[in-house]
């Protein structure tokens, strides 16, 4: 009876084993559709009927391709067969060419964060937005939200090319950033942040994104926090009590040589 037992637990492993690689699979043979306006063919060739367009960002299960190269107006690539998985021709089965679609297991996230030059990362980050415009997997934030994100922090880090932020020495950012609380400049605080400056409730693990300070609406309540900042409760990482019993960090880290102030949070403690 207890070796019966033990060959079921061998078999349901080995099972669940078959399951995981038959799931890597199928994800290995997920991609997206790139561009506009893309044909899906009902056999390998140009002249074939279309059954209607496929959009950027429409996801497709990949289920052969041709072993040879063939060209199609300019282009130089091979069809695909897939079935279609999202938008308007879902669950249709065709045929697209090699050129209007990602390689497998490449997501259309997997592009935003692709090393470009900064100077022209912003328009590398549009022409993204315009390649993927149906693009709609699930996350916690949206691939358009992503996009604008990067944008913002590329603008950012090109104003900063010209007019370099931060200083050289951490002990002379400090000590200029509490000036800040008798004499204090908006413009003073955003020459000392990090493009990508993180504002959050707590210190510690967050999901939040860390845009340039000057796109933050409600710079006010900065304003406020370091108004009432007790200076001489200041330590080296620039954390400080405030009047109202409260404890603030921000953040310093050290950018390519230039110390700047990368994020604020509140410190909470545990009191017994």
């Amino acid at each position: 009876m207890k070796k019966r037992n033990y060959i079921y637990l061998i078999l349901i492993f080995i099972l669940l084993q078959c399951k995981d690689k038959i799931d890597e699979l199928e994800v290995e043979n997920i991609s997206f559709i790139r561009g506009k306006n893309i044909h899906l063919r009902e056999f390998p060739d140009q002249k074939s009927k279309s059954f209607g367009f496929l959009q950027g960002g429409n996801k497709v299960k990949i289920i052969s391709e041709s072993n040879t190269n063939t060209k199609v107006g300019n282009l130089i690539g091979k069809w695909i067969n897939v079935n279609v998985l999202s938008g308007k021709l879902e669950n249709k089965t065709g045929y697209v060419f090699s050129n209007f679609i990602l390689d497998k297991g490449v997501d259309p996230m997997d592009l935003i964060n692709k090393d470009v030059e900064i100077s022209k990362k912003k328009e590398y980050l549009l022409n993204l937005k315009s390649e993927f415009k149906e693009y709609a997997e699930d996350g916690l934030y949206t691939f358009n939200e992503l996009i604008d994100f990067e944008i913002l922090v590329a603008e950012c880090k090109v104003r900063r090319l010209e007019n370099p932020a931060g200083f050289e020495d951490k002990e002379a950012l400090i000590k200029n950033f509490r000036l800040l609380k008798s004499n204090f400049n908006d413009s003073d605080l955003e020459k000392m942040t990090s493009c990508e400056f993180l504002w959050a409730d707590g210190c510690g693990g967050t999901d939040i994104l860390p845009y340039p300070y000057a796109s933050y609406s409600d710079r006010e309540s900065i304003r406020q926090i370091i108004s009432s900042l007790i200076v001489e409760s200041g330590d080296m990482e620039n954390c400080y009590r405030t009047s109202d019993n409260k404890q603030y960090c921000f953040f310093v880290s050290n950018n390519e040589g230039r110390y700047l102030i990368k994020g604020i949070c509140q410190k909470f403690t545990n009191n017994k």
